[in-house]
C-alpha cells in the first residue's frame, strides 16, 4: 500500500490489507469493487436534544408513526438521539421549508419534546443520512479483504450495522489468525470469511428490505391509513425480529 504524507510517498507491505473503512470505503473504490444496490424508500434526519430531570429513564429505542410520518427516539442516557424519517429524495423540500417547519412536525408527532425544540437553531445541527443498502458479490482479492459496511452497507433498520461489522471482524480473526501466523494467507482463506458471514448478511438485509417496503413505505404514505402487519400481533412471531436483530442468524465468538 502506498500513501502520501510527511515528506512524500511511502510504502507499507503486508500479507493482508483489511478494508474496514465504512459505507463510503475508499479502498473498495480503489480496488474496483462495484456493490449491488437496493433502493430503500426513506432517508433520515438525525439530531440531538437535551434531557431534563423529568424525562423517563431506560427508554431504549422507540418509534412513532402517524400522519405519513415516522419518528425514532433513542435514549443515550445523557441526551436524546432523534431520527425523523422522510421519503427518499425529499430532503431539499424539507430544507426549503425551513427549520421551523421541522420543529413543528416533530412537536406534533412527539409533543413531549416540544419544550426543547428551540435548541434546533439551524440545519448545521441536523445530520442527513441518505439511506442505502448494498452488498458486494465478492468481498476479497489477493491480499485484500473487505468487511463491515465496506463489504455490505446496512440500512439503519434495527441498528445492526455495527453488530455485523464486529461479527465480520471476529470471524476474520478466527479464520485468518493461523494463516497469518504461518506467514501465508491463501485466497481460499479470504473466501472462507465471506462464506461464513454472507448468509447472515443476506438474511438481515432481506429482513430490512421487508420492513422498508411493507412497513416504513406504508407509514410514510400520508394518503393511506397505517396498520402494522398482522403477524406482528402474534407473540411468537413478534419475537423473531427482535432475536434476529439482537443476536443475528448465529452468534460469532472469538476463539482463544
Amino acid at each position: 500500500m502506498r500513501y502520501r504524507g510527511g515528506g512524500g510517498w511511502h510504502e507499507v507491505r503486508a500479507q493482508l490489507t483489511v478494508a474496514a473503512d465504512g459505507r463510503f470505503s475508499k479502498l473498495r473504490q480503489l480496488a474496483g469493487f462495484e456493490p449491488v444496490k437496493t433502493s430503500p424508500p426513506m432517508d433520515v434526519l438525525w439530531f440531538r436534544l437535551s434531557r431534563t430531570p423529568e424525562d423517563p429513564k431506560g427508554v431504549g429505542l422507540r418509534s412513532r408513526i402517524g400522519r405519513g410520518q415516522m419518528f425514532v427516539t433513542i435514549d443515550r442516557l445523557d441526551y436524546w438521539q432523534l431520527g425523523y424519517v422522510i421519503l427518499k429524495g425529499s430532503y431539499q423540500e424539507f430544507r426549503s421549508a425551513g427549520i421551523e417547519k421541522l420543529r413543528e412536525s416533530v412537536a406534533k408527532l412527539a409533543p413531549e419534546f416540544a419544550d426543547r425544540l428551540g435548541e434546533l437553531e439551524d440545519w448545521s445541527q441536523i445530520a442527513f443520512l441518505s439511506v442505502e443498502s448494498s452488498r458486494l458479490e465478492r468481498w476479497y482479492k489477493p491480499g485484500l479483504l473487505l468487511i463491515g459496511d465496506a463489504a455490505h452497507v446496512m440500512s439503519p433498520v434495527g441498528g445492526v450495522g455495527i453488530n455485523y461489522a464486529i461479527a465480520d471482524a471476529a470471524a476474520a480473526a478466527n479464520i485468518l489468525g493461523e494463516p497469518l501466523k504461518r506467514g501465508h494467507v491463501h485466497l481460499w482463506d479470504l473466501a472462507e470469511v465471506q462464506r461464513r458471514r454472507e448468509l447472515p448478511v443476506r438474511v438481515i438485509q432481506a429482513f430490512q428490505g421487508f420492513v422498508q417496503k411493507r412497513i416504513i413505505a406504508n407509514a410514510l404514505n400520508p394518503n393511506r391509513a397505517f396498520q402494522l402487519p398482522a403477524f406482528l400481533k402474534w407473540p411468537v412471531l413478534r419475537d423473531i425480529p427482535a432475536r434476529l436483530i439482537g443476536l443475528g442468524v448465529w452468534p460469532v465468538h472469538v476463539r482463544d
